[in-house]
């Protein structure tokens, strides 16, 4: 089963966002995802540590990773979720050669899921910690043509 979670969170992220960012996703079960990013020259700051930007986005995508663990496809194209709030707390500046965020559902209901995630770098470091909230729509998602 976590296999096919894993898959599916892969199959989803290929040739998106996550792709443009570097962000990989490493494991995943019921309620819970590890996603990383291999940190590069472009994921840097002027004060060369990694730009904020790039942690919230490893954040979101592995707080959403952990909710889409719990939901099935069906369930997704009815209802997508999607982030209504992140909040994240920079810890200390983020150096080396990996990002590592561990994302875990706390609270699911029927219209909001609640995550925590972890970001470590390489060193095993806490470097961020982020709290998400998800919104579960009202139905499926309008298209872009």
């Amino acid at each position: 089963m976590t296999d096919d979670i894993l898959a599916n969170l892969r199959a989803t992220a290929a040739g998106r966002f996550w792709d443009l960012v570097g962000i990989e996703f490493d494991s995943a079960a019921p309620g819970h995802a590890v996603c990383s990013v291999r940190l590069r020259d472009e994921h840097l700051n002027y004060n060369e540590v990694v730009h904020g930007g790039v942690i919230s986005s490893l954040i979101d995508s592995a707080a959403g990773g952990a909710v889409r663990s719990t939901r099935t496809a069906e369930e997704i194209a009815a209802r997508p979720h999607a982030t209504s709030d992140l909040h994240v707390v920079y810890m200390a500046p983020a150096r080396g050669a990996l990002l590592v965020a561990d994302a875990r559902v706390v609270r699911k209901g029927r219209t909001a899921v609640f995550t925590e995630v972890d970001v470590t770098d390489d060193a095993g470091r806490l470097v961020a910690r982020g709290l998400v909230t998800f919104v579960i729509g009202q139905g499926p998602p309008v298209r872009r043509d």
